[in-house]
């Protein structure tokens, strides 16, 4: 039997794959989303050109580019914490902010830290937390022990 295929915590919940699936393609959906919202609450027009370039850029570059963090990064580290039985989901949602202040960090056009912008840098680490709660509540990863 595959490991990835083995059931669980919850009844009713999906793969890992599966998680990291609707996860990769729901944070860039999002983060369109809040810019969306912020444009038009600026007084700019629900179909905008800067609302439709956001969607283009989020079909074009924000899923592919979540899909390779996802499966390069978050879907390993889901396995790596299910194989140690550290998954929870606080270790998801600790290590999803983690791995996107690092790619905010490591995508920076300023390499040295004193130049990065922080706003950037606590956005994508949101945009991970994010990501570590719909990951979790598509694995069914419960947010609480359950009582005894």
């Amino acid at each position: 039997m595959c490991p990835d295929t083995a059931p669980t915590t919850a009844p009713g919940s999906f793969p890992l794959w599966f998680a990291a699936l609707v996860t990769a393609i729901s944070v860039p959906f999002a983060c369109w989303v809040v810019l969306f919202v912020i444009e038009v609450a600026l007084g700019g027009s629900p179909f905008g050109e800067e609302i439709m370039r956001s969607l283009g850029a989020m079909m074009f570059i924000g899923i592919p580019m979540s899909l390779l963090v996802m499966f390069l990064l978050g879907y390993p580290l889901a396995l790596l914490l299910r194989r140690f039985g550290k998954l929870s989901a606080l270790t998801v949602c600790a290590g999803g902010a983690v791995i996107g202040a690092l790619f905010a960090l490591a995508s920076s056009d300023n390499i040295p830290v004193h130049e990065v912008d922080p706003q950037l840098v606590l956005f994508a680490a949101g945009a991970g937390l994010f990501a570590g709660i719909v990951f979790c509540l598509v694995a069914g990863i419960p947010f609480r022990r359950p009582t005894p």
